[in-house]
């Protein structure tokens, strides 16, 4: 049998790459791209509370605030939420009452302006998709010291560090920053009184 020559050896792997692609978009979607961001906390620390934009269903319509749907307050909330609008004609114009009702208004407001939505990495240029655990999608974050996180993968410099409010946010793990355990430190020393979740790095 005669070898396959070069043009019939790149047709085939070409087809079985396409094949390939193919087969992960159909069973696993958005799970087979090197940019979806990880799933899930780290589970070695305690669960975190939803303290994510996302959460409230957030609805936007592009090109300013439509007449019709902004007559009439979106939410009968105790400070009634009405349609607001954003940066570049986005305004949003409907969201989950439910959720938006179990807080106050303000942070209603401030997440409706500064959400930027995504799935994957690679809509959140420099930053980072987070995605809250049992999510479908997510919101942009930069990664940075402060950064709310869900796990490691989510911070461009040093960990994603629980607190002691049920939140995470990325520490670089320099002198004075919080830590979970020596590892979130570049000192791989962690300061921890006993029984204590959060400590400072030394």
């Amino acid at each position: 049998m005669r070898p396959p020559d070069a043009s019939r050896l790149a047709w085939l792997s070409a087809w079985r790459a396409l094949t390939l692609l193919t087969v992960c978009g159909a069973l696993w979607g958005a799970a087979c791209s090197s940019n979806a961001p990880p799933q899930g906390e780290d589970t070695a620390l305690p669960p975190t509370v939803d303290d994510s934009c996302v959460r409230f269903g957030f609805r936007f319509t592009s090109g300013g605030c439509p007449e019709s749907e902004c007559q009439e307050p979106l939410c009968t909330c105790p400070t009634p939420i009405r349609c607001i609008p954003g940066m570049n004609d986005r305004c949003m114009s409907g969201l989950d009452c439910d959720a938006a009702c179990a807080v106050d208004a303000e942070s209603v407001f401030v997440c409706s302006i500064d959400i930027e939505p995504c799935t994957t990495d690679a809509e959140c240029g420099a930053g980072r998709c987070v995605v809250q655990p049992g999510a479908d999608n997510g919101e942009c974050e930069s990664g940075e010291r402060g950064a709310r996180c869900r796990n490691d993968a989510d911070c461009l410099v040093g960990n994603c560090v629980a607190g002691d409010n049920a939140s995470r946010a990325c520490s670089p793990g320099e002198a004075g920053d919080l830590c979970n355990r020596a590892s979130d430190c570049q000192s791989e020393h962690c300061s921890l009184d006993a029984g204590a979740l959060t400590g400072e790095c030394q």
